[in-house]
C-alpha cells in the first residue's frame, strides 16, 4: 500500500514539474520572439549597464522587493500598451501579460486591473493631484499598519520556543 502511494506522490510530481517546465519554456519562446522583433539581442543593448537587474539583485527584504518589483511591473504594462497595436508580437504579448497576471497578481483580475488604473492617473493633472495629497495622511496609516499574516507567523514561530 505504501508503495502505491509513493507511486502515485511520484507520478504527481511529474506531472507538475512537466506543466512548469512547459510553461516556463512557453514564456521563454514568446521573449524570444520579442527579442526578436525589438532586435534586443544587438550587441549595442548592453552600452550603458543593465536596466533592471542590477536594481532587482540590491533589493533586500520581501516586502523592499515586492516594491521593486511592482515599479518595474508598472513599467512593463506601460510598454505593452505602446506596442498593443502591432499584430505581429500580440500573441506573445497576450501570453506575456498572462504570465505576469499569474505571477504578481496571484491570477486576480481585479487585483491587475487596479494596479493598471493606478499607473494610468496623470500626475500632472491638478484636480489628481489635489485629491492625492487630500488622501496622504490615510495612505500613510494605511501603509504603516502591520501585515497581520507576518505577525501571527512571528507568533508562531516563538511558541515553539517557550518551555
Amino acid at each position: 500500500m505504501k508503495y502505491t502511494s509513493y507511486i502515485l506522490a511520484l507520478q504527481l510530481c511529474v506531472i507538475l514539474g512537466s506543466s512548469s517546465c512547459y510553461s516556463q519554456s512557453t514564456i521563454l519562446n514568446e521573449t524570444e520572439k520579442l527579442k526578436r522583433y525589438f532586435n534586443a539581442t544587438s550587441p549595442d543593448i548592453a552600452n550603458g549597464g543593465r536596466l533592471f537587474l542590477d536594481i532587482l539583485t540590491s533589493w533586500e527584504g520581501e516586502s523592499d522587493i515586492k516594491i521593486i518589483q511592482s515599479q518595474i511591473v508598472s513599467f512593463y504594462f506601460k510598454l505593452f500598451e505602446n506596442i498593443e497595436d502591432n499584430n505581429t508580437i500580440q500573441n506573445s504579448l497576450n501570453i506575456i501579460k498572462e504570465e505576469l497576471r499569474v505571477k504578481v497578481f496571484n491570477s486576480s483580475n481585479s487585483k491587475m486591473e487596479d494596479f493598471k488604473k493606478l499607473i494610468q492617473i496623470p500626475v500632472n493633472d491638478l484636480r489628481v493631484q489635489r485629491k492625492a495629497i487630500s488622501e496622504l495622511h490615510n495612505v500613510i496609516k494605511e501603509l504603516s499598519k502591520p501585515n497581520p499574516k507576518m505577525r501571527k507567523r512571528r507568533q508562531n514561530l516563538f511558541r515553539g520556543w517557550r518551555a
